[in-house]
């Protein structure tokens, strides 16, 4: 029945998140690996997935039978799996925590730190103790324990506002589920391997049907023999290692395209709508166009770029414009159900059954509300004005909504968005309306609104997805999402916190525990020295926020064109991330995954398509599965900087 939840599973599930959120943290941020627990593909999560399906599970079904983990069991463990993998490194722990000591350790005279951001840094939101944050980045002297007594105040206010922001993105989620699942019938492609490997084959069996096809093996093999070369090369230099990733140069150098071969991207690219496929693909090429002629001919829009802007200036608020258009023309579409769960939630009106839901409407809207109230209140008393706190949460609920829904439906394992929602609010309203302190405050928001390239809301709305596939869903698994965060928060920032002391942060990941902080706050520093306004400055953000139009207005077009012509051939889904970094690697193995897919469709029909189908799961999984391998034996043998990349 639905609501198959036991307490094995969920234990289960809590430590396979704790593992994701300590030892892929440590992989990352101390051996300098892959990054396993960094993208919508939520690597660590597959990997350990795997090793359960294939070894721990049949093992345990052999010893006796009811021992194993049957598929409703399976799914909870792997919901929670993915909830936690959004959580470490670019998630969130692995940005904030090195970058709130930094903003004292890394002030020197020439940056002026302690005359521009010092007075306006809220005394608990930062560790203050001068000897607490030296031993962070430096090192404990032998025999100290750490000064958790410094961190404690930071770190729980910083916990309770990261809760309500990932209670907004779970509430959100589960109002939106039923129109995304059940009427748009999104085809949420990073499902597809998990869902295989949870299908139970014939009363008795003890191994996955899906480990027993041999095309999957052979897809398995191959980037597992390639990759693994690399890894070889590390360890013996005369091993030649396979090169996967090039690049090709045109126009006189003035246009390069990655030609990388990712098994991942070109695994999925195989479970996307051919015209999703191809949008993705070919904004990619039409974007660098666009970056490549402006580069040709010197143009560029005056000022100082923005952090984590993708591509040119322009091109990034064209991504900002479509992205908004892609979120507001979704929710305008959506109306007349959102209406029925208004309804239903406050007046027990219409046909709509939320029983089965993770809340009821009804909860999930009070829910939502109180925790926007929260974080509202939160960003206010840290520095940021009331009003634009307001603005800037809608602007990154936009951004986050957007990406869940491209995610969702374009399947991408690696995902960014062309533009954050810190200049897009800072440019509109002038540094002046939101003063030092806030500047300060929105810079550490980079944490958890900045280098994004995962995110709980992502995580939720698949989580929603693969329990309708076990039918587990119901109000467990609520608490099922809300035990792996809890969980995994508590792990993580455990494991960063300690590397730090244990091994020095000046030691460890450059860039999670030096850079990224030294970056966030210098630029908060330039920003507070040279105040701008949007009508003074108009010279200068008026072109911005030009292109921002033009890109949702094209956005607008390209969405019209979707819903309204059946012949139109290319999707819009692409056109908000063209020029993102993520892309820019991945994009020739989904044009790879794309052109399989239609060749194999044209002449071999949907027969031979699901035919094909376990030998692209098996790409997938080959090369998550060899990069995880190689950080595990790393770990044995001591060895650090062997990365085998997912992205």
């Amino acid at each position: 029945m639905p609501g198959n939840f036991t307490y094995r599973s969920l234990v289960f599930g809590a430590l396979m998140s704790l593992a994701i959120n300590m030892f892929f943290a440590y992989a990352r941020l101390a051996m300098a690996t892959a990054g396993m627990s960094s993208d919508y593909i939520t690597a660590g999560a597959v990997f350990l997935f795997f090793v359960l399906v294939a070894f721990i599970n049949p093992l345990l079904k052999l010893a006796k039978y009811s021992w194993g983990f049957n598929r409703s069991e399976l799914i909870v463990i792997y919901a929670m799996m993915i909830i936690g993998s959004a959580i470490p490194t670019w998630g969130f722990t692995g940005n904030l925590i090195a970058m709130l000591p930094n903003i004292y350790y890394y002030a020197t005279p020439e940056n002026n730190w302690s005359e521009l951001l010092h007075p306006y840094v809220k005394e608990w939101m930062v560790p203050q103790d001068a000897e607490a944050i030296k031993y962070f980045f430096e090192g404990l002297p032998k025999g100290q324990r750490i000064p958790w007594e410094h961190w404690a105040v930071p770190l729980a206010a910083w916990i309770s506002f990261i809760l309500s922001i990932y209670l907004m993105m779970i509430t959100i989620m589960s109002i939106i589920r039923r129109q995304w699942v059940d009427y748009d019938r999104l085809t949420f492609p990073l499902l597809q391997l998990p869902i295989d490997m949870t299908e139970e084959g014939k009363d008795g069996s003890i191994v996955s049907p899906f480990l027993k096809n041999p095309l999957m093996w052979i897809g398995f093999a191959l980037p597992f023999f390639l990759f693994s070369t690399s890894a070889l090369n590390h360890y013996f230099p005369f091993i030649p290692a396979v090169q996967l990733r090039n690049s090709i140069s045109l126009f006189n150098n003035a246009l390069n395209l990655a030609t990388n071969v990712n098994f991942v991207a070109l695994g999925l690219a195989y479970f996307l709508a051919l015209d999703v496929g191809l949008s993705i693909w070919l904004f990619h090429l039409l974007t660098k166009a666009q970056i490549t002629t402006e580069n040709i001919l010197g143009y560029s829009l005056v000022g100082r770029t923005d952090l984590f802007m993708e591509g040119s200036m322009s091109v990034s608020y064209q991504g900002m414009g479509a992205m908004l258009v892609l979120v507001l023309y979704g929710l305008w579409n959506s109306r007349g159900y959102l209406r029925q769960v208004w309804r239903k939630a406050f007046y027990n009106e219409g046909d709509l059954d939320d029983s089965q839901e993770i809340l009821s409407y009804r909860t999930a809207i009070i829910v939502l509300g109180l925790s926007s109230v929260y974080a509202t209140g939160w960003l206010t008393l840290s520095g940021v004005p009331f009003l634009i706190s307001l603005f800037f949460l809608f602007i990154a609920f936009c951004v986050f909504y957007g990406l869940t829904r491209i995610v969702a439906e374009g399947g991408l394992g690696f995902a960014r968005a062309q533009m954050t929602a810190q200049p897009f609010v800072i440019h509109s309203v002038g540094t002046e309306a939101i003063g030092p302190a806030g500047l300060v405050s929105l810079g550490m928001t980079f944490s958890w609104a900045g280098d994004l390239r995962t995110m709980i809301m992502a995580s939720a709305i698949n989580s929603m997805k693969l329990a309708d596939v076990g039918q587990v869903r119901g109000r467990p698994m609520f608490w099922a999402i809300m035990l792996s965060i809890i969980v995994g928060l508590g792990g993580s920032v455990w494991m960063v916190v300690w590397m730090g002391y244990t091994y020095g942060a000046i030691n460890l990941d450059w860039w999670f525990y030096n850079s990224f902080g030294a970056i966030i706050h210098g630029d908060t520093a330039y920003k507070i020295a040279n105040p701008s306004h949007p009508w003074r400055d108009f010279a200068e953000v008026g072109p911005r926020f030009l292109y921002a139009g033009v890109g949702a207005g094209i956005m607008g077009m390209l969405m019209y064109a979707r819903h309204h012509f059946l012949w139109w051939p290319v999707h819009y889904l692409g056109f908000p991330i063209g020029a993102t970094l993520t892309i820019t690697w991945s994009w020739f193995s989904i044009f790879v995954g794309w052109i399989l897919k239609a060749l194999i469709i044209k002449y071999g029909g949907v027969t031979l398509y699901r035919n094909f189908r376990p030998l692209f799961l098996g790409f997938i999984l080959g090369h998550i599965f060899v990069s995880g391998f190689w950080v595990v034996f790393d770990y044995i043998t001591g060895e650090t900087g062997n990365r085998i990349p997912i992205f």
